[in-house]
């Protein structure tokens, strides 16, 4: 049976997805492109295991001792957080760590990776200066190699 977490890894730093519909792993085989200009569309099917990409809502917050994310180890405060997950998305080119919330990661082994595809910040309204709260929207896209 597969473990069932709360959070995700990314880059080997551990962050809460926000509960609710905010989570989906999309693995797809067919791609399409435009080429020249818009002139030419290329459309194509991949005949292997094709590409996964995952979409997470995360929640940076410093979280008290005795929630479950503290005891899952996420113990950095809110604004630590947020700056290891910027200076892992500033990396460019660059294969991450990545472990979904069943304890799994991309490729045929867990060597494989992920590329930091997307990136954006909000504030709910929520939040306060008392207890400030970051809503993260991430994607990640599967890297088709290995981690060097």
């Amino acid at each position: 049976m597969l473990p069932f977490y709360t959070y995700i890894m990314i880059d080997n730093n551990k962050y809460v997805v926000s509960p609710g519909d905010t989570y989906s792993m999309k693995w797809t085989r067919a791609f399409s492109s435009q080429l020249a200009g818009n002139i030419i569309r290329l459309n194509f099917i991949d005949r292997g295991p094709g590409i996964r990409v995952y979409d997470a809502n995360l929640i940076l917050r410093t979280w008290e001792p005795g929630t479950l994310p503290y005891k899952d180890g996420i113990t950095q405060t809110w604004d630590t957080q947020l700056q290891n997950l910027e200076a892992s998305f500033s990396l460019v080119a660059q294969v991450l760590q990545f472990q979904d919330p069943f304890g799994r990661s991309p490729g045929p082994t867990s060597d494989y990776g992920v590329f930091f595809t997307s990136y954006n910040l909000s504030i709910p309204k929520y939040s306060t200066s008392q207890s400030p709260i970051v809503i993260a929207q991430v994607e990640c896209t599967e890297a088709t190699q290995v981690i060097a």
